[in-house]
């Protein structure tokens, strides 16, 4: 419900309403409406590990891994609302750092993991950290729910279109034109 309308967007009485469980029993368990939205974010971000994960599984091929992680990443941002990205952005700032530790981290971890000793497939002259760093740049740049919103946008179509740039960017001349799961 949160991740549809946002989290300003619902009250605990919404939640009570919607799932039958009374409000007793929520703050049994949640001493307020902003531990529930924790609860939800850490939830989303284990929900996206394990897509990452699991997508990382897949295939040897770097580029290939590369493109799962991008799929399963834009899977779980299907039921992301960009005004509840927001909403984490403005009232609930703490957490929207969380999130972009999280981001942050999972993405220096994988790709400059996927990037180094993997010179036949990228573009061996360009330095996997500065490759790592100017992806996080971007992504900051235009997956923060101001652009987004600001440019119609979705989360998933924000993320593939991004991937399909850096994918091209720095794959050896002869992978170019792998496909990258967009459009």
């Amino acid at each position: 419900m949160a991740m549809v309308r946002g989290f300003s967007g619902f009250t605990v009485d919404d939640l009570t309403a919607r799932t039958g469980i009374s409000k007793r029993t929520i703050y049994r368990y949640f001493n307020s409406k902003e531990e529930i939205i924790e609860s939800v974010l850490e939830q989303f971000m284990a929900d996206v590990r394990r897509s990452i994960e699991q997508a990382l599984e897949k295939t040897e091929n770097p580029l290939e891994k590369i493109m799962n992680v991008v799929l399963g990443i834009t899977q779980n941002l299907r039921v992301v609302q960009p005004s509840v990205l927001y909403d984490l952005q403005k009232h609930y700032p703490h957490l929207w750092e969380k999130l972009e530790q999280f981001r942050t981290r999972n993405i220096q971890e994988i790709f400059e993991g996927i990037l180094i000793n993997n010179d036949r497939y990228f573009n061996s002259n360009i330095n996997p950290k500065i490759i790592t760093t100017a992806l996080l740049a971007s992504i900051r740049a235009v997956g923060n729910p101001t652009f987004i919103l600001d440019n119609n946008l979705t989360p998933e179509e924000t993320v593939r279109s991004l991937f399909t740039i850096f994918i091209h960017g720095i794959a050896a001349d002869k992978y170019v034109s792998l496909p990258t799961g967009g459009n």
